[in-house]
């Protein structure tokens, strides 16, 4: 609340010393800030601040995210950090397609949250979409409850999960064939299924949980306050048990274009759900999508975001990512014309021209 935020500040020894309606319009001030952080104890907080756009961030947000993570870093009355998203509706929705960033950068930062010598628990309450996965995913620790969206929805606009999703999308095999390709959206308990949370609780009870971490005063003190809250006990088991062998029979093919003759030939109902699904998608992103994912399960986590900062821009340069942003986000018609339309058409060449020199060394984590 505003008067919880204005009590910290005024724990400030220079905001102390400001009239209340100075120390007011500072706080006005500082709430507009896409990012806000502050220290609790020996927890730094980090909370995405632009709920309106569903905390989806841009290309300041991601500088100033690398610069806090640098300090934290070799800060050593940080112990833990906690991240969240502002408002009721997400975490964090992505990168901000409309003010996009560099995606290399973007990448540094990922790498960061993995890399970190600090522990990042992140909040995962809500919408987690896209480089939100991967604020989420590449954190440590991560907790998520019964309202928790998880979805990695870029071959809808003409490209590839990213963000890190090469990395722990490949780790589950077919399944993460299936998840890369469609965009399903992973729900509640599903992610933890999944290991997309390590940690699940109920929406209700995360003020609880969040005055028990900003105490912990070590990576310990987090574990048995992460152990203590979890409810895992009993929850429903994972929805898509029964369409797992499907999956793997179908998913495992040698391309995108094999994946929809297996689909077709099965003619089950999940076999059609999931043609109606690609039905909308792009078929360049469906490949990009396949292939990204085959030659992933090959690299290590930075290999993975080196492949993904290399082959991005040659990715936007094939038009398909413009269309899909102009029919869902600009003219919002729901109508993208893709280039080519089907995936009988989409040349190997095109692809191979993509991913040539994938591995170049081009891209580079931060120190």
């Amino acid at each position: 609340s505003s008067h919880r935020l204005l009590s910290t500040f005024l724990r400030m020894s220079w905001l102390a010393r400001l009239s209340p309606h100075i120390a007011r319009r500072c706080l006005s001030i500082s709430a507009a800030a896409p990012v806000l952080f502050n220290q609790e104890g020996n927890v730094a907080t980090i909370l995405l601040n632009r709920p309106k756009a569903l905390n989806s961030y841009n290309s300041e947000m991601v500088e100033m995210l690398i610069t806090r993570l640098g300090e934290i870093e070799q800060d050593d009355t940080v112990r833990v950090v906690l991240v969240e998203g502002a408002g009721e509706r997400a975490f964090c929705a992505g990168g901000d397609i409309v003010h996009l960033g560099s995606i290399a950068r973007e990448n540094q930062l990922h790498h960061k949250f993995k890399t970190l010598k600090k522990p990042i628990l992140s909040i995962g309450d809500r919408i987690v979409m896209g480089g939100g996965m991967g604020l989420c995913c590449n954190s440590k620790y991560r907790i998520g409850t019964e309202r928790s969206l998880f979805a990695m929805p870029e071959t809808r606009i003409g490209f590839f999960p990213d963000a890190g999703a090469t990395f722990f999308l490949s780790r589950l095999g077919d399944l993460g064939m299936y998840l890369a390709m469609t965009g399903q959206r992973i729900k509640g308990f599903d992610a933890r299924h999944l290991g997309f949370v390590t940690q699940f609780v109920e929406s209700g009870n995360l003020p609880t949980l969040r005055e028990d971490v900003v105490k912990c005063s070590s990576e310990q003190d987090l574990v048995d306050c992460l152990i203590s809250h979890d409810q895992s006990e009993g929850q429903p088991e994972f929805s898509l048990n029964n369409n797992l062998l499907e999956i793997s029979k179908t998913f495992s093919a040698s391309s995108a274009l094999e994946v929809v003759r297996r689909l077709e030939e099965s003619g089950s109902k999940f076999a059609q759900d999931t043609l109606k699904t690609f039905s909308v998608m792009s078929p360049t992103g469906l490949c990009l999508a396949h292939r990204t994912q085959t030659l992933s399960r090959s690299l290590d986590f930075t290999g993975c975001l080196r492949m993904e900062a290399n082959i991005a821009v040659k990715t936007f340069g094939l038009g398909e990512f413009a269309e899909g942003v102009r029919a869902l986000l600009v003219d919002k018609d729901n109508d993208p014309k893709w280039n080519p339309p089907s995936l009988e058409e989409v040349k190997d060449d095109v692809l191979d021209g993509v991913f040539e020199n994938y591995k170049s060394d081009d891209w580079q984590p931060l120190p």
